[in-house]
């Protein structure tokens, strides 16, 4: 099939070169425009070496730039796990409902995903095999609780299994995105009203009260002295702030670093109890999720390493899986100060009752709530204190105003 090279313009105006296998030019600009770019020109080219072995169409275009435009979202995995779901259920074999599958699904990353898996599945690999050659587009646990399913034979509770899953991050996502638009919006305001008076209203202030040849009350000469200090020092305030961010960003990229940010996250009065909850919401579903779809507590623990997102907890997960290879329970290779003890303590009950995995649903759906409630309440408690700090910006300068006023009336 020949190779041709191309170049285009995506949706957003830019310029991108690259190179696609078709029948004939005519087909890959179709299918490329399929994918929202615009062909400028096209000529026929040599195979590279990957495409001659017979990668074909399924082969993904290098298309850095496009980067985020083939990005498969969320919602998309949980319609395309749910039809499995449903398609497995009816009694669909596995290569049947991944290409009904395909036909449902738009053109973009996931539709040439699902295509080099249906070829990967007629050439002999099991599901879990093709999955977990795209940890890019599924989540780390994907495959093997896909393998677990298969080991079973209950593949299309394992694809419900993770359809909840993902509906349930977004969810949460989309509560916690949603409870915090309002408190940023009011910090974004008061940064504003801050800057502006600083800049605006106490010069003029100063200016107007310089001319009168008249001392200054404290107050007024407090917001005098703070306007002048952020005039003059403000760019290198800006540049402190800015420093501080990339060195927390780059101190974030190594692994040392990653886990004492969030270690010192933990430690927050308030917003650190907050995330250990959501760690703990996350840990507890997943673990019940692999343990319910048949994978033992070591293949359990060290998926969800993979999954949990705090550096901490994650490494206590793996430190956890070497002393469970040593002969230790669950619930003594899982205590660390940073894991409530009524998690470990429930553990403990479900090992001795051989009903671990229902106990870990139930912590995980206690987490949850926690955690709902607990965004909820700082969403309401931060509303009124920013609110109260603007308030208390602007009043400060109306009183320093009216003191130095009230001064110059009495001469």
């Amino acid at each position: 099939m020949p190779n041709f090279k191309y170049t285009a313009v995506n949706q957003h105006g830019k310029e991108i070169k690259g190179s696609i296998q078709a029948a004939d030019s005519r087909s890959a600009i179709a299918y490329l425009r399929q994918q929202s770019i615009f062909v400028v020109e096209m000529g026929e080219g040599k195979q590279d070496a990957g495409e001659q072995q017979g990668e074909g169409l399924s082969k993904e275009i290098d298309l850095g730039a496009l980067g985020d435009l083939h990005s498969v979202s969320t919602q998309e995995l949980i319609f395309f796990f749910k039809q499995l779901t449903f398609m497995l259920r009816a009694g669909l074999p596995v290569l049947q409902a991944l290409q009904l599958s395909r036909t449902q699904i738009a053109s973009g990353r996931l539709g040439r995903v699902i295509d080099r898996m249906i070829t990967d599945i007629e050439n002999g690999l099991p599901l879990s095999q093709a999955v977990a050659k795209h940890p890019k587009v599924f989540p780390p646990l994907a495959a093997s609780l896909i393998m677990a399913g298969e080991n079973t034979g209950e593949l299309d509770l394992v694809m419900d299994r993770l359809a909840d899953h993902l509906e349930k991050k977004a969810a949460l996502k989309t509560q916690t995105i949603n409870a915090m638009i309002y408190p940023a919006i009011v910090i974004l305001a008061s940064i504003g009203v801050f800057i502006f008076l600083v800049i605006k209203i106490i010069p003029a202030f100063a200016k107007f009260f310089a001319g009168k040849g008249r001392g200054l009350p404290p107050s007024t000469q407090f917001l005098v002295d703070l306007s002048a200090f952020f005039v003059d020092y403000g760019l290198y305030i800006l540049a402190l702030i800015i420093l501080v961010l990339l060195a927390l960003v780059i101190t974030y990229q190594t692994k040392a670093g990653r886990f004492k940010l969030h270690d010192l996250l933990l430690r927050l009065p308030v917003l650190g109890k907050l995330m250990t909850v959501a760690a703990m919401a996350q840990l507890t579903w997943v673990l019940s999720m692999l343990l319910r779809s048949g994978l033992t507590a070591l293949e359990s623990l060290k998926i969800s390493a993979q999954v949990v997102g705090n550096r901490v907890i994650s490494d206590k997960l793996g430190t956890a899986s070497e002393q469970i290879l040593a002969g230790k329970d669950l619930s003594g290779s899982l205590q660390h100060p940073r894991i409530p003890t009524i998690v470990t303590q429930m553990i403990a009950v479900g090992e001795r009752t051989g009903t671990l995995d229902n106990v870990l649903q139930q912590l995980g759906d206690y987490y949850e709530e926690r955690l709902q409630l607990g965004i909820r309440r700082l969403s309401a408690l931060m509303e009124p204190a920013l609110i109260l700090v603007i308030g208390g910006m602007v009043g400060f300068v109306y009183y320093a105003f009216f003191q130095a006023l009230f001064q110059l009336a009495k001469v």
